[in-house]
């Protein structure tokens, strides 16, 4: 009698087990109609709000599309220019004020540049590294080692880049949009022949290319002695009074090591001031020519016909779901007044 007790029971068990499995099982099955039957719901009430609006759906489809086809066919092309320059001897501000006064005179009478001429605009390219680069430029442009010590502890970077105003960093980005194709030499000779050709601008450069055509020669005509002294040294020993010509009055021991030292920092000396020349050959050093930019590459992008069109349906969607929005807040209020 126990043993079919216990049995009834365990059978009991196992079918109470089955039911939780089948009811788990039905209620996973039902959450998913739900979810899909929800979405359907959703779907038919979002047609049947489309086919409510149709008229205005397409109103505003066909006025944008208009919108957009004038801008794409009808209206002037507009074509945009950038080009990175790098201005030097201090000629920053001039750059800066010029382009201010072309922006001025764009779109005027007064030749056929600047009445094809749009909008121009110049901005500093900002990274990090030049924030950087320019901290310790000011520190090593300082004389006196003991204030760039003082200035260094006490004036943190962060502090120092956010007082950086746009002519504070060395390449900047001019931007230029004209109503006609421009050519490479065209834009740099109204843009910047006239900074080349400024007096001030001009001697400088002239100055600091004579600095280094100098340093050049002190350095070519030390390399020349201490070629002369390595040739001595091969036949006989270097008297005191030229090894200290070359090592500060030092008595050395590997006279030889030190002059090759000497002339192998000449010879860098050398290679930097050939670059240098080529960086400050000009006052405002173009880094990147003039170039053509394509910013039509993206539906969210293009001013086309399409383009246009789409923006007026989701203009138009907008437009509808604020009206129910707006329709279901009083309906709320009317029920809770």
């Amino acid at each position: 009698m126990e043993r079919q007790d216990s049995t009834s029971r365990q059978e009991i068990n196992i079918l109470d087990l089955l039911n939780y499995f089948k009811n788990g099982i039905i209620k996973i099955f039902t959450c998913i109609g739900n979810f899909f039957t929800n979405i359907f719901n959703a779907l038919i009430n979002f047609f049947i709000l489309l086919k409510r609006f149709f008229v205005l759906i397409v109103a505003f489809v066909i006025i944008s599309g208009a919108i957009g086809y004038y801008n794409d066919e009808i209206s002037p092309a507009l074509y945009n220019y950038e080009m990175i320059i790098e201005p030097n001897f201090k000629s920053t501000k001039t750059i800066y004020q010029q382009i201010n006064s072309y922006e001025k005179l764009s779109g005027s009478k007064e030749n056929e540049f600047y009445k094809d001429l749009k909008s121009i605009s110049i901005f500093p390219i900002k990274s990090f590294t030049n924030e950087i680069e320019i901290y310790y430029k000011i520190l090593d442009d300082n004389e006196d080692n003991n204030r760039d010590t003082i200035l260094s502890s006490q004036f943190k970077i962060s502090n120092f880049i956010k007082k950086l105003v746009d002519t504070d960093y060395p390449t900047h980005t001019i931007s230029i949009k004209s109503k006609r194709k421009l050519s490479s030499e065209e834009i740099k000779s109204e843009i910047l022949q006239p900074i080349e050709n400024d007096p001030y601008c001009s001697r400088m450069k002239e100055s600091y290319l004579r600095s280094l055509d100098i340093r050049s020669k002190i350095y070519t005509y030390e390399l020349k002695i201490i070629d002369s002294l390595l040739l001595s040294r091969t036949k006989s020993p270097i008297s005191a009074t030229s090894t200290s010509l070359f090592l500060n009055g030092n008595t050395k021991n590997n006279v030889e090591m030190d002059l090759l030292t000497a002339a192998m920092n000449r010879t860098r000396y050398l290679s930097e001031i050939e670059i240098e020349k080529v960086k400050k050959s000009q006052v405002i050093s173009v880094l990147s020519q003039p170039q053509l930019v394509d910013e039509n590459k993206f539906l969210f992008v293009k001013k086309n016909t399409y383009a246009y069109a789409f923006y007026g349906f989701l203009l138009s969607l907008s437009i509808i779901f604020l009206i129910g929005f707006v329709k279901y807040l009083n309906d709320f209020k009317k029920k809770h007044s």
